[in-house]
C-alpha cells in the first residue's frame, strides 16, 4: 500500500481532542497553538498527545487578536462598532499604534474596518468588508509599524512547551537570523526551531533565516496581508525553493482545507492549491481551524491524506541545487542507486538525522527508512518528506548497519534491493561513509 511522502500537521482545539487518538493515527504532528488557552489548557494539551506523536509547540509572538468574546459578532459594511467596548482586544498597544484612517483587517484580511476616532483604551471605527468575529482571532494594522522579536509572554511559553516535552517550537514574526538565534542560545539543541515566515520585512533575510533555523513554515494568513495576495503564489513559491534548497523542512500553512472548516467537502481551488504545493515540494501541511475547531476534524485529514497520495504518484521533483562536498556525493549516490536498482526503500543509520536529510532534499521516488538510537532524532525527522523513522540499536560497524537494514527490510515486507546508507565507525580514529545495494531474498 502506497504511504504518503508529504507530512500532514493538524492543530489540536475543542474539535480535536474529542477524537485524539484516531487523529493521532492518522497524522504525523499535532500542533499546539499556544496563543489560544491558559496554562492549564497547555498542559492537558500535551498529556493528551505527548505518549503519541511528536507536538509543534507555535508561539504566537507579538501578535494582536480578538479578546474572548461571549458570542461572535456579525458585522455589516457600513457599522460603526468601537474597539475596546463592542469588540475587545488582548493588548492595549494596539490604541498607540492606530490613528484616524488607519485600516484594520481582523482573520487574515477578510474583515476590514476603518478608524474614525482615536480616545483613550477605545477606538471608533467603520466596517468596510464585514464578517463573522470570534475570540482570539489575529488583527493586522498595514498602516502601522507593529512590533516583532518574542515577547516575554513567549519567553515563558517557550519554558512550559520545552518542559511539557515539545519536539518542535515555532516562532512568530521572525524577520532575521538573529531572532532565531537568540532563541537558539536558550534551548540549545533539545527541540527544533520552525521560523514562520509571516512578515515582508523576513524575504529579504531568507537565506539567512533557513540557515539558522531547523525549519521554516509559510504562513500565508499574515504573510497574505503583508505583500498583497497577487504576491503570495511566487513567494511562496520562492520559500520553498530557498528552504530546500538548504535542506530545511518546510511547512505549508493557513487556508489548506478552510471551507471543510463547516463542509464535508473541498472546494476545487482548494484541491488545486495544495497540489501545486506538494509538486513545489513542501515537507509538510498544516490544517490550523480546520481540525481545531471545525466539524470534521477527521474527514479533513482523511480527505488531505489521500489527496497527497494522489497528486505523489505522478509528481516528479524538480531538480535543485546540487552542493559539491562528500556528504552531498553520498547523498546523491543513493538517490541515484536507489532508481537504478528498483530499490523499494532506502535505508539510513543516522546518528543526528543529517545524512538522512540531505536524501530527503533530493526526494527521492522510493521512501526513506532511517534507522537511529536517538528518541529525539527519530521524532524530528517525522517532519521531513518521505522519511519514517525506525528506532534501533546503537550500530558501530558496517556489517551491524547492513544486517538491521535487511532485517527491517524482512520486517516491513520489503524484497529486491535495498540501498543502504550510513557512517560505519571500525575504530575512534576516524568513520567511513558508504552506500551499498543489498539483496533481500
Amino acid at each position: 500500500m502506497y504511504r504518503r511522502k508529504t507530512k500532514i500537521i493538524a492543530t489540536m482545539g475543542p474539535n480535536s481532542e474529542k477524537i485524539i487518538d484516531e487523529l493521532a493515527k492518522a497524522v504525523d504532528i499535532i500542533r499546539i497553538n499556544l496563543a489560544h488557552g491558559d496554562e492549564e489548557q497547555h498542559r492537558r494539551y500535551f498529556d493528551m498527545v505527548r505518549d503519541k506523536v511528536p507536538i509543534l509547540a507555535d508561539l504566537p509572538g507579538p501578535k494582536l487578536r480578538i479578546g474572548d468574546l461571549k458570542n461572535p459578532i456579525d458585522l455589516k459594511p457600513g457599522d460603526k462598532v468601537t474597539f475596546g467596548q463592542d469588540i475587545p482586544v488582548d493588548n492595549e498597544i494596539f490604541f498607540k499604534l492606530i490613528k484616524k484612517d488607519s485600516n484594520v483587517l481582523i482573520a487574515d484580511g477578510r474583515i476590514k474596518l476603518k478608524i474614525e476616532e482615536v480616545g483613550e483604551g477605545k477606538a471608533v471605527a467603520t466596517v468596510i468588508e464585514g464578517g463573522t468575529i470570534t475570540s482570539r482571532k489575529g488583527i493586522n494594522l498595514p498602516d502601522a509599524d507593529t512590533p516583532v522579536g518574542l515577547t516575554k509572554r513567549d519567553y515563558e511559553l517557550l519554558k512550559l512547551a520545552i518542559d511539557l516535552g515539545a519536539t518542535f517550537i515555532g516562532l512568530s514574526f521572525v524577520i532575521n537570523a538573529d531572532d532565531v538565534k537568540k532563541v537558539r542560545e536558550i534551548v540549545g539543541n533539545r527541540v527544533w526551531l520552525i521560523s514562520k515566515i509571516e512578515k515582508k520585512k523576513a524575504l529579504s533575510n531568507l537565506k539567512e533565516i533557513c540557515k539558522a533555523s531547523d525549519g521554516v513554515m509559510v504562513a500565508r494568513g499574515d504573510l497574505g496581508v503583508e505583500v498583497g495576495l497577487p504576491s503570495l503564489p511566487q513567494i511562496q513559491r520562492r520559500i520553498v525553493k530557498i528552504a530546500r534548497n538548504y535542506g530545511k523542512p518546510v511547512i505549508l500553512a493557513t487556508q489548506v482545507l478552510e471551507s471543510m472548516v463547516e463542509s464535508p467537502l473541498p472546494t476545487r481551488a482548494e484541491v488545486t492549491d495544495v497540489a501545486n504545493s506538494i509538486s513545489q515540494g513542501v515537507d509538510a501541511i498544516m490544517l490550523s481551524d480546520e481540525t481545531a475547531i471545525g466539524l470534521y476534524p477527521l474527514d479533513v485529514v482523511k480527505t488531505l491524506d489521500s489527496l497527497i497520495i494522489s497528486v505523489e504518484k505522478t509528481f516528479k521533483p524538480k531538480r535543485i541545487h546540487i552542493y559539491k562536498n562528500v556528504d552531498e556525493a553520498i547523498a546523491y549516490s543513493a538517490v541515484v542507486s536507489s532508481i537504478l536498482s528498483n530499490s523499494p526503500a532506502i535505508f539510513v543509520y543516522t546518528r543526528s538525522g543529517s545524512t538522512a536529510l540531505r536524501i530527503s532534499r533530493l526526494r527521492p521516488t522510493c521512501p526513506i527508512i532511517t534507522l537511529t538510537f536517538d528518541k529525539s532524532v527519530a521524532k524530528r525527522l517525522s517532519m521531513c518528506y518521505g522519511i519514517y523513522p525506525v528506532l534501533t540499536d546503537k550500530l558501530e560497524t558496517l556489517d551491524d548497519i547492513t544486517r538491521k537494514a535487511k532485517e527491517t527490510a524482512l520486517n516491513l515486507g520489503l524484497n529486491g534491493n535495498i540501498v543502504v546508507v550510513g557512517a560505519a565507525r571500525p575504530d575512534q580514529k576516524g568513520t567511513t561513509r558508504f552506500v551499498r545495494i543489498e539483496e533481500i531474498n
